[in-house]
């Protein structure tokens, strides 16, 4: 039914206008984020049919989510409205060097954090789905939000689906140790996994190569595709990334890709989707390329949204990447 089924929280993030302290402000821009929703939302953009399963309050700041989230061509027709509830808010000040971009959650019991095992029908939402997604920061969320995670991912594979999990580690949720323990129990469902040096040395212990530490995931958890990815930041203007795949006994490399930064956040599952965009054609160096360049136009949009079509990606991918002359 849907190229990709995705379940976890949307929240509001509020941002001074540039560069301004949130100490100070008196005005906020909004848009709506949340690491689950941005690879469903980036997929849709993509022209990939999508859905987004979650709980919003039942109120104004839900609905405006909901909107801005069906903009995006997600299919919301499964989120529940839960009245009374909360809504998660990720409030961020933008910086320039040498001041350190600032990140303040306010997300306790927010809606999508009491998702529970048997709240949502996966075998009807699931039935005919392709991919299955969700990352580590949902089942941080809550110890209700760790069992449902774990239903989602079991129902998946008992549909058939291709279960895809992004190992996004948030320092205010829960320590390393818990992550460990509950991520464990979900890597060995997993067919894709993303992952990176800091969260595999800092959650898991590896050492090593890039290489090797994505082996060492295949070698325990069996997962049948690691993805590892590598971000370079000059500053807080300009940045450069790269990934890599460890699949069957092989390695592929993608072609390293440098930018300029207007907005940062959100691309790193901006980066998933346009992987999983090229892995849908089964060419997984084709996807890791395709995920590279999608990432790194989701530095030159503001909001965690990455508006830009497939076509774009692909005459970026085939042309100068120096050619930037004005498209008349």
């Amino acid at each position: 039914m849907y190229d990709l089924v995705s379940v976890g929280e949307v929240m509001l993030r509020m941002s001074p206008p540039r560069y301004q302290r949130l100490r100070r402000t008196h005005v906020l821009d909004v848009y709506t984020c949340g690491s689950q929703l941005n690879v469903a939302a980036n997929l849709a953009r993509l022209g990939k049919k999508t859905a987004f399963v979650t709980k919003l309050p039942a109120n104004e700041l839900g609905l405006l989510a909901l909107d801005d989230c069906r903009g995006y061509g997600v299919d919301m027709s499964h989120v529940q409205m839960v009245p009374g509830a909360r809504m998660g808010v990720n409030y961020v000040e933008f910086a320039t060097t040498p001041r350190p971009e600032v990140a303040v959650y306010d997300r306790q019991n927010s809606a999508a954090s009491t998702i529970a095992p048997g709240d949502f029908p996966w075998e009807r939402i699931l039935h005919g789905t392709t991919l299955a997604y969700t990352d580590g920061i949902f089942p941080g969320l809550s110890r209700s939000c760790r069992a449902a995670a774990l239903e989602f991912v079991t129902g998946a594979q008992r549909e058939g689906c291709t279960v895809c999990f992004d190992m996004n580690y948030r320092e205010h949720l829960w320590t390393p140790a818990e992550a460990r323990e509950v991520w464990s129990g979900l890597l060995p469902r997993v067919d894709i996994l993303v992952t990176n040096g800091w969260v595999s040395r800092n959650v898991f212990n590896y050492a090593g190569s890039d290489e090797g530490i994505a082996g060492q995931y295949r070698q325990e958890f069996g997962c049948q595709v690691v993805c590892f990815t590598s971000r370079e930041s000059i500053g807080t203007s300009h940045g450069a990334w790269n990934s890599m795949a460890v699949l069957d006994g092989r390695v592929c490399a993608g072609k390293r890709v440098e930018f300029d930064v207007v907005d940062r956040f959100g691309s790193g599952d901006a980066w998933f989707a346009g992987f999983l965009y090229g892995y849908l054609s089964g060419d997984v160096e084709y996807a890791l390329n395709f995920g590279n360049a999608f990432y790194a136009f989701a530095h030159t949009i503001e909001g965690d949204v990455v508006h830009v079509s497939a076509g774009e990606v692909l005459a970026f991918l085939e042309a100068d990447s120096n050619d930037l002359r004005l498209r008349r």
